[in-house]
């Protein structure tokens, strides 16, 4: 058995190092909970002044652990592995204590070497996390590989918007963050201002067809407006096939658009809801957007709305139009990004050349520009970490737009990384 505590400079092996003679440690199981505590009977074996340094060097251990918040270090963690080989696990420490026994005979030091008993307690995370290993992804031109994929942002034709990864190659028991780098490949620098990042891993990710095209729209992708249009005119009217809410079945998608032209003053909305016999009805309506330069976020609905209701759905998109004078527009395209797991990062400026990357560490924390060994904190990010699932197939989707207009086919390298999450090891 291996145990130790760490701040990830500093280790203190319990289980047996120096005055450390060895702990007995089964760790507990409960789900549901943030923070499990924990009792270790450890044995310390030395000097009186070495085993009252060493029980000082575990208290000072756990009351850093317990002020992070205000110190601002680097975690501490909880490091085991129950056998004498094979990978360390480790969970997240929040701060303890340790505590002489209050036997007599088990905590004397009045000997030239004594041997004594301390109790150390802690509270610490209920998952255990496994060593960083980077996942294996596919596109749809390149088998699985490491060592990254070559997608296009904002495309579903050649190289998709997707990097896949089968279930065979997520470990653990529980969704694990990921560390997510993306590659500008585009040959030139790119002025990436907003990414909207998501994961299929339960609406058929491995054929779901999750881009809906201008063209697909009733009155076909251009419509035009007289000045005064409200909301109750439907510009874009998409019918959502059998096929693809039989795959949805309910969950939530974020409807992610782009417009080949639009005139500059309109305020375009999104709603979702029944269509049925030719008759739209607004169910579901997201928030007015008016930027529309670039991949416009235009909300987050159920598909089909009201749930679950595969064997009779029928439903509809629409996008609408406010404005005060008369105008028009082209609609390229809409791609219902998945929210198994949902991330949005933006950059308010900056370029990042050719070859250099952005990442988004859901692992240790962090979102930045990646440039050789540095890294710069242009970016802010929104929603949870991105997470991988054990045991089922999935595709994270990628797409971004850039100060300006929207750019479809731009070539990037996609990499990722995650730590197996486990209930108990």
């Amino acid at each position: 058995m291996l145990l130790r505590i760490t701040d990830g400079t500093t280790a203190l092996t319990l289980s047996g190092s120096g005055v450390y003679l060895g702990a007995t440690y089964f760790p507990a199981s409960k789900s549901g909970t943030e923070r499990i505590g924990e009792s270790v009977p450890v044995i310390l074996e030395g000097t009186d002044s070495a085993i009252r340094a060493a029980v000082q060097d575990i208290q000072q251990l756990l009351r850093s652990a317990a002020n992070r918040d205000k110190t601002l270090t680097a975690r501490y963690f909880v490091e085991y592995r129950p056998v004498d080989s094979g990978d360390i696990c480790r969970a997240e420490l929040f701060g303890g204590d340790a505590n002489y026994s209050q036997v007599p005979a088990e905590r004397s030091l009045y000997n030239a070497t004594s041997t004594v008993r301390v109790t150390v307690t802690w509270e610490r995370a209920p998952k255990w996390e496994g060593p960083e290993e980077e996942l294996y992804l596919s596109s749809s031109s390149q088998s699985e590989r490491t060592g990254g994929v070559s997608l296009s942002i904002n495309d579903n034709a050649g190289t998709p918007n997707w990097a896949q990864i089968v279930s065979s190659r997520v470990k653990g028991t529980q969704p694990a963050p990921i560390r997510l780098r993306i590659t500008n490949s585009s040959g030139s620098g790119l002025a990436w201002r907003n990414f909207y990042i998501g994961v299929n891993a339960y609406s058929s990710p491995g054929s779901a067809d999750l881009w809906l095209l201008g063209s697909e729209a009733t009155g076909g992708a251009t419509s035009s407006w007289a000045a005064g249009t409200g909301h109750s005119a439907l510009q874009w009217m998409i019918p959502l096939n059998a096929t693809l809410l039989g795959q949805t079945q309910g969950r939530t998608f974020r409807v992610i658009g782009a417009f080949t032209s639009i005139s500059a003053t309109a305020a375009v909305r999104a709603s979702v809801g029944p269509y049925v016999g030719g008759v739209f009805d607004f169910g579901r309506i997201g928030p007015e957007r008016q930027n529309v330069g670039g991949v416009i976020d235009l909300g987050e609905f159920p598909l089909p709305p009201g749930g679950y209701n595969v064997a009779n759905a029928a439903a509809a998109l629409a996008i609408t139009v406010r404005a005060a004078a008369s105008g028009g527009g082209t609609l390229d395209f809409v791609m219902l990004m998945p929210t198994d797991s949902y991330r949005r990062l933006r950059q308010n400026a900056y370029t990042i050349p050719n070859g250099e990357a952005i990442e988004d560490d859901g692992v240790e924390g962090g979102t930045y520009w990646l440039s050789g060994s540095s890294r710069y904190p242009t970016l802010r990010s929104s929603g949870a970490p991105l997470m991988v699932f054990p045991e089922r197939d999935q595709r994270i989707y990628i797409m971004a737009d850039e100060n300006g207009a929207w750019n479809a086919g731009r070539a990037i390298t996609v990499r990722a990384w995650y730590r197996p999450v486990y209930d108990n090891v």
